[in-house]
């Protein structure tokens, strides 16, 4: 199979690195990319071209808030004639904030109360993609979070399967064909996306 990148796309606190992680302990055609472990969004970039060189698949771990900054990956991706990926966390504003608030230690260093404040700056500024844009994506997968909290094996099956299942975007969706979805931003500033309830029929 050919390489490919997966995005991922999530809050602080939303189970991206748990994700990441336990995809590359999994799955040994993959290579991790972590701005929090490489220092720099150029360092990022720059190993996920040597990654790519050497035919490893790559999933960018990043908060990757709004457009601008997906785009980045989107363009190495359209570079390299290869597809990619958009998976969006979707562990809500208490969820994320119940687990800094419980972490102890943390790469990041966002744990306790000082993490929620980064988590809140991380709020104003945040606009997951919607199903209305492709950005250029393959597929996106809205994933829900997992009631357990250790990410296993058959968890890391059951996603890829899930992002298989998705349908493979064009620029201009076909709004009738796919779920729909709504961005919703709270009185806090907290912008969310939810599945909208759909329009009872018509007799």
């Amino acid at each position: 199979m050919s390489n490919r990148m997966l995005l991922l796309v999530g809050l602080p606190g939303s189970g991206k690195s748990t994700l990441s992680n336990k995809i590359i302990e999994c799955l040994p055609e993959w290579r991790r990319v972590n701005q929090d472990d490489m220092k720099s969004r150029k360092a990022c970039e720059k190993y996920t071209r040597e990654f790519l060189n050497k035919r490893y698949s790559v999933i960018v771990d990043r908060c990757n808030f709004d457009r601008d900054q997906r785009k980045t990956w989107v363009d190495i991706a359209q570079e390299y004639k290869i597809p990619i990926d958009c998976i969006v966390m979707t562990a809500g504003k208490q969820e994320c904030r119940n687990r800094i608030e419980e972490r102890t230690e943390h790469p990041t260093g966002v744990v306790g109360r000082e993490g929620v404040s980064v988590l809140n700056r991380f709020v104003r500024n945040y606009h997951p993609p919607t199903p209305e844009s492709s950005e250029g994506f393959s597929r996106i997968l809205y994933l829900d979070p997992s009631p357990n909290p250790v990410c296993t094996e058959e968890r890391v099956s059951e996603v890829f399967e899930l992002l298989s299942a998705c349908p493979v975007l064009e620029e201009e969706r076909v709004a009738h064909k796919l779920p729909k979805y709504k961005e919703v931003v709270d009185s806090e500033g907290w912008t969310t996306i939810t599945r909208s309830e759909p329009e009872a029929n018509k007799e």
